[in-house]
């Protein structure tokens, strides 16, 4: 969504306007597997490797763990809210390629995670399946020639997978870095990963589908405080002209 029709005055308005897009929970977890990823990297050589198994081992735990208690209160609300896409994320796709290619090009509008977020999570969510599941083959391999009678073809092919595996999140973080850290366009997100909080200019240019939801929440609850207020006699009624106002619309 442009922001050049909005005036210089609404603009600067929304730019001192912070909204919550990330709460602590997201914020420890996202940090957690950041630092988790640089260890196990460098520590995935041989000299280092038990160092690998190690904490392997504690942060395939803490996913599994996170994801298994909070699977239907957390994760299905998220999966369904921030990862299907939608056909305005099919068409997102296309307008980025136009965009990236210099032509002419019109973004649709996009919800708090735009739709290379959404494919760039599926990577990750297949991704660190397969890097726990065969993480754990080569870590107790012994015991797996065990359980399965000797069959060492499982082994030899859960080495090659977990660094195709390994490959293909690391480059998807290699895009996710640049367009988060580096990228201008993207800098409040990057920011918002320790504060919290993003700009509303920035949500209202690249997530205006999540920016419109903030803001009817954020009008229904002040709909109910000012109606709190008519009823003790210390307000007015808000006008639908207000509401649109602050909308955006």
């Amino acid at each position: 969504m442009s922001t050049v029709n909005l005036p210089l005055a609404e603009r600067k308005r929304l730019k001192k306007k912070k909204l919550t897009k990330h709460h602590l929970a997201n914020i420890l977890t996202h940090w957690f597997n950041a630092f988790s990823w640089g260890f196990l990297l460098a520590t995935g050589l041989a000299p280092l490797i038990k160092w690998h198994e190690s904490w392997g081992l504690f942060w395939g735990f803490v996913i599994t763990f996170n994801v298994l208690v909070g699977f239907r209160r957390y994760f299905m609300p998220f999966g369904a809210r921030r990862m299907l896409l939608d056909q305005d994320d099919l068409e997102w796709f296309k307008q980025y390629g136009r965009k990236l290619a210099g032509l002419s090009y019109q973004l649709p509008e996009q919800d708090d995670y735009n739709a290379g977020q959404k494919a760039f999570s599926y990577v990750v969510i297949l991704g660190i399946i397969t890097i726990i599941i065969t993480g754990l083959i080569m870590t107790f391999s012994p015991q797996v020639m065990r359980a399965t009678g000797g069959m060492q073809w499982i082994i030899q092919w859960a080495m090659p997978l977990h660094f195709t595996a390994v490959g293909l999140v690391v480059a998807g973080l290699v895009v996710h870095i640049y367009m988060g850290a580096i990228f201008p366009e993207e800098r409040s997100a990057f920011f918002s990963m320790f504060s919290g909080k993003v700009d509303a200019l920035y949500a209202y240019s690249h997530h205006h589908k999540w920016y419109k939801r903030y803001i009817r929440a954020e009008q229904a609850w002040e709909a109910q405080e000012r109606a709190k207020d008519i009823e003790m006699g210390v307000g007015t009624a808000v006008s639908d002209a207000e509401l649109d106002e602050l909308a955006g619309d």
